[in-house]
């Protein structure tokens, strides 16, 4: 699954480019990541408000939203931190259309929600990244929170 892309990519000694010496290779590390990524947003999309009261939503998942929180923030790959943004638009966007009195939009007013710190954290640290393709995702993520 996705930790599992998310661990193959991990930075180590042995992933420099074969072209260049000294240069981090930032691409074929990280394998399926990206596309994984793509992925769970176009399903989270895909479900809507639903989405948020599925059994197993990343919208509580402590675990899921460290990943994407570690991907929009920390990863060397520009693609990566987009895509990863992309996801936690898809999951604010679903909690804002789940409506009615169970809906999960206590998610976006409590402090204390791991959903909300996760991306005010993203927010924090993307719409300042040195990529302009990750500055926009961010843009597009802080107008949907």
């Amino acid at each position: 699954g996705l930790r599992r892309q998310v661990d193959l990519g991990r930075d180590t000694a042995g992933q420099k480019s074969k072209s260049s010496t000294g240069a981090l290779d930032d691409t074929t590390g990280w394998r399926a990541l990206e596309t994984h990524l793509h992925a769970l947003a176009a399903f989270v999309d895909g479900n809507g408000g639903e989405y948020v009261t599925m059994e197993g939503s990343g919208v509580g998942d402590e675990e899921l939203l460290e990943v994407l929180r570690s991907c929009c923030v920390d990863h060397v790959n520009r693609h990566v931190r987009a895509a990863g943004i992309a996801v936690l638009d898809r999951m604010i966007s679903s909690v804002s259309s789940s409506g009615g009195e169970d809906s999960g939009q206590q998610l976006l007013i409590d402090p204390s929600s791991k959903l909300r710190v996760v991306v005010t954290a993203v927010l924090r640290e993307t719409l300042a990244d040195n990529w302009s393709q990750v500055r926009m995702a961010a843009s597009v993520l802080c107008r949907t929170f």
